[in-house]
């Protein structure tokens, strides 16, 4: 007989209005690109450099729209590329390694999956979907994604394409492949000339695969870096990277509020977990010119809104997950890579659900599930 299904409710947010529960900053244990094919390799040859974009004039984050070159949003990717990361850690560093014991933990899932559940007491219109199944004392999660979530992404409107478009153009106007301490002038201002012309490419990527603990929870979650603050030293938790978002001119102060009630939440969550000290926002106006630039560093975020009206607090995000992550454990016990479950957040209810699913198709790979046998 099938499990029941068990119900995590969301509120009163009071609950979780503790001291912020142990947070352990997180260590880097591989990093690994997607190239222009989008294939998985184990190096840093996306790894690029932060230099500022030039602002005069002013340039257009819609500009190469129709020559930029997409990645395929209807192949589920799944977990394969942080399965690899790990694989490749296991492969090459054998049973004595540290790296292979920084490998057994608690969760296993990309940094996305953190961010929703650490934003979800104060973003509780965004239903979301995951899948988990669990080996030995591990769990790995995934996103859910259904035929409808493909079908909304190819269906989206020019307007919306441009909006995700402009993100990545802002990327391209911030970065260079080489550290600018190591250029020449005159080499400097050739990189910059070079990437006011480069087409978009989404199919590139650099990502940080980390070990990292909320509360009683280790976890090892991969995040996609947009790019580091001069050369990456040799070891880390010595933090160096930068996350680089785009939002509209706020022109108002229902814009700014929500701003602040939103999107900083988000870029706090994402960045805190991640361990990334600055988040860089571009912003542009209704006709994606991008009109100035700002740092925030992640630290001080929290601070920024604290005692706003309707605003969010770290430690309600913080505890909020601690509690999640404990359900999550304490129901998702079956083993097995065909047994699967589905942790999903109801809005119109306000409460997380865990369904066992029974037997479905793993979503670990066959190359991962070999080389924890040997």
């Amino acid at each position: 007989m099938r499990a029941p299904v068990v119900r995590f409710g969301v509120h009163p947010l009071s609950k979780y209005s503790l001291a912020c529960p142990q947070f352990s900053e997180p260590r880097e244990l591989l990093s690994f690109s997607y190239d222009s094919n989008r294939r998985a390799c184990m190096d840093n040859r996306e790894l690029k450099y932060y230099y500022p974009p030039q602002l005069n004039p002013p340039p257009s984050l819609f500009c190469g729209f129709e020559k930029q070159i997409k990645r395929d949003h209807s192949r589920n990717e799944h977990i394969d590329g942080l399965l690899s990361a790990l694989s490749h850690i296991r492969r090459q560093n054998g049973d004595s390694s540290v790296l292979l014991r920084d490998t057994q933990t608690d969760f296993i899932m990309y940094r996305g999956m953190l961010t929703r559940i650490f934003v979800t007491p104060y973003s509780l219109r965004d239903a979301w979907s995951m899948n988990a199944t669990k080996m030995g004392s591990t769990i790995y999660i995934e996103d859910n994604i259904t035929a409808e979530n493909v079908a909304g992404r190819l269906s989206s409107s020019e307007d919306h394409q441009k909006m995700m478009y402009g993100g990545y153009r802002f990327e391209t106007l911030c970065v260079i492949d080489t550290p600018p301490e190591k250029l020449s002038p005159e080499e400097l201002e050739l990189k910059l000339q070079t990437r006011a012309d480069e087409v978009v490419n989404t199919n590139l990527e650099y990502c940080s695969v980390f070990r990292t603990r909320l509360g009683g929870h280790s976890v090892i979650s991969g995040a996609e870096v947009d790019c580091i603050d001069g050369a990456k030293p040799s070891s880390f938790p010595s933090r160096h990277y930068r996350e680089l978002k785009t939002v509209k001119l706020l022109d108002s102060e229902r814009a700014q509020s929500s701003f602040e009630r939103f999107k900083l939440l988000k870029f706090w969550a994402q960045s805190f977990i991640a361990g990334i000290p600055t988040v860089t926002v571009g912003f542009r106006d209704d006709n994606g010119i991008l009109r100035g630039i700002q740092d925030f560093k992640t630290q001080d975020i929290p601070r920024m809104v604290k005692n706003k009206p309707r605003m969010w607090k770290a430690n309600v995000c913080m505890n909020f997950a601690d509690k999640v992550l404990h359900f999550i454990k304490s129901h998702v016990v079956e083993e097995g890579p065909e047994m699967q479950y589905r942790i999903e957040y109801d809005p119109e209810c306000q409460e997380i659900r865990i369904l066992p699913l029974g037997q479905c198709e793993p979503f670990l790979t066959a190359e991962y599930l070999s080389v924890l046998a040997t």
